[in-house]
């Protein structure tokens, strides 16, 4: 979250104030158990603004340009590791890349290791948007509604500390769009733009695991906590299956995993999640399902999951001879 007292580039008053929180949303800690430890250097700052000026302290575009009490660069990265660390996933800020290094080559990472020899995955991104936007709807400057549009766009990459191949990484874009009667319309569009920073770094954080377990196996796992629906071990009730008393939330799909015998460990791409019966949350799409039980052959399945749907999932488990 940021709360901001800030005007025009300028003005002479005091500077938006950027505080990141990452307990922000009802976000829950701990939700991830993970031996590995990450090394997130600092972001490149390639915001349009920070291309044309050479100023990373400005925020914003057109005539509703302001200048932070801080890097955007160093803010972003920063709140990235905090983020990571309160889930669970030990981070370590990286606050001076190597010299030679580039997006196009991995020489670097021996440079890094040498420095960080404790650190297995290497975290490097770009900022390529992170502005808000305030105005108002009234035809006199000042008056009417507020309205702050928001827009986060990070380019993140994890790389393997080890080999320096690339683990996995993509972009991630949020934005939205507020309108609201709020006295301080500065304080809303700011805190919006970090609810959306927010969004953007638990994205990566969710789809990251599964090609981090890929390659690190059983150095990750979920943590039973992280998901209110997830019930592991126990017997479901029908209270459980009840949509209307246990709902499902917006954005996600329920997977019903249920063996005989019961208590086999449930992995979802290649994640641990518990064991059965198991009911838990996920997002909608194609998910790689592995059950696993001593003595016992291990199931593996592709699952389809729908936003909004439950879907069982039951296995008879075939013994070994």
């Amino acid at each position: 979250m940021i709360i901001a007292i800030g005007t025009p580039i300028g003005c002479a008053q005091a500077p938006v104030k950027l505080e990141y929180r990452p307990s922000a949303g009802m976000t829950k800690p701990h939700q991830y158990a993970s031996s590995l430890r990450f090394g997130v250097v600092l972001f490149k700052d390639d915001r349009a603004s920070t291309l044309m000026t050479g100023d990373r302290q400005y925020i914003g575009w057109g005539t509703n340009t302001y200048r932070t009490d801080s890097d955007v660069d160093l803010h972003v990265t920063k709140a990235f590791v905090d983020q990571f660390n309160y889930l669970g996933l030990k981070s370590t800020l990286i606050h001076h890349p190597p010299a030679d290094f580039s997006f196009q080559t991995n020489g670097w990472v021996q440079t890094l290791r040498s420095r960080f020899p404790n650190v297995d995955v290497f975290i490097v991104g770009r900022i390529m948007n992170y502005q808000f936007q305030s105005s108002h709807t009234g035809y006199i400057e000042g008056t009417g509604s507020a309205i702050s549009k928001d827009q986060v766009e990070l380019d993140v990459y994890f790389i393997n500390a080890q080999t320096g191949h690339p683990i996995w990484g993509t972009r991630i874009h949020e934005r939205s769009m507020t309108k609201s009667q709020h006295s301080k319309p500065l304080e809303v569009a700011a805190e919006r733009l970090d609810r959306d920073l927010q969004k953007v770094i638990l994205g990566y954080a969710d789809r990251s695991v599964g090609h981090l377990a890929k390659v690190f196996p059983g150095s990750i796992q979920v943590e039973a906590s992280a998901n209110p629906a997830t019930v592991s071990g126990k017997t479901l009730s029908a209270d459980q299956y009840n949509l209307q008393k246990n709902p499902i939330p917006a954005g996600k799909g329920r997977l019903v995993v249920t063996t005989t015998p019961s208590g086999a460990k449930v992995y979802i791409d290649n994640v641990f999640y518990g064991v059965t019966p198991m009911m838990l949350d996920l997002d909608p799409g194609v998910h790689l399902l592995k059950v696993k039980m001593n003595q016992y052959h291990t199931s593996r399945d592709k699952i389809g999951i729908l936003g909004g749907t439950m879907t069982p999932w039951q296995e008879d488990l075939q013994k070994k001879f």
